[in-house]
């Protein structure tokens, strides 16, 4: 069988599975886990996809072939977000079991100087901080664990960019900046 005459019966059997579950499209179990469903879409997008037979088929066949893609492509992207959705359920479900997952959130090889008269534990202010620029602030510890001063600023400013309104962050961009003056 030719692959044309192949991907004109795929696609027909699909377009005839009109609202038919997520694994069905895909050809695979209903229990199936993400990466087999992944699989399954990666192989059916090596043979089937509409830009691979542009050559090859008429106007109406590719038209048809389009159709079938698109309702296996939506089939995998609801497919993954079931999957998604009750991983996130479980974890919320395991969480109100008394289960109990901690983040440990590492602490400036220093803690940085008062802040007006109040001392803030460098936890409490990084836990404070948006996601984007706990993220920088943690390149900025490990760049001092290694000894990078500069690269510590570069990291300490792009945290300050990412949350402008954290005096801790300026406070700890302080403390960096006098500490490379020292070095010479």
């Amino acid at each position: 069988m030719s692959v044309r005459t192949e991907v004109l019966l795929w696609a027909q059997r699909i377009v005839a599975k009109k609202g038919a579950a997520p694994h069905v499209l895909l050809d695979i179990k209903a229990e199936a886990a993400l990466d087999e469903a992944q699989a399954a879409f990666h192989k059916i997008a090596r043979m089937a996809h509409p830009d691979l037979h542009r050559n090859t088929l008429t106007a109406e066949e590719l038209e048809t072939v389009t159709l079938a893609y698109s309702r296996v492509a939506a089939a995998y992207q609801d497919f993954r977000t079931q999957r998604m959705q009750s991983a996130r359920a479980r974890a919320i479900k395991d969480a109100d079991a008394g289960v109990t997952v901690t983040r440990q959130i590492p602490k400036m090889h220093t803690d940085p100087p008062p802040i007006a008269g109040s001392v803030t534990p460098a936890s409490q202010a990084s836990a404070s901080m948006s996601s984007k620029a706990l993220v920088y602030y943690r390149k900025a510890e490990l760049a001092l664990r290694r000894g990078d001063l500069r690269g510590a600023v570069l990291q300490l400013k792009m945290a300050i960019a990412a949350d402008p309104q954290s005096a801790f962050l300026r406070t700890a961009l302080a403390e960096v900046e006098v500490e490379v003056g020292k070095k010479p």
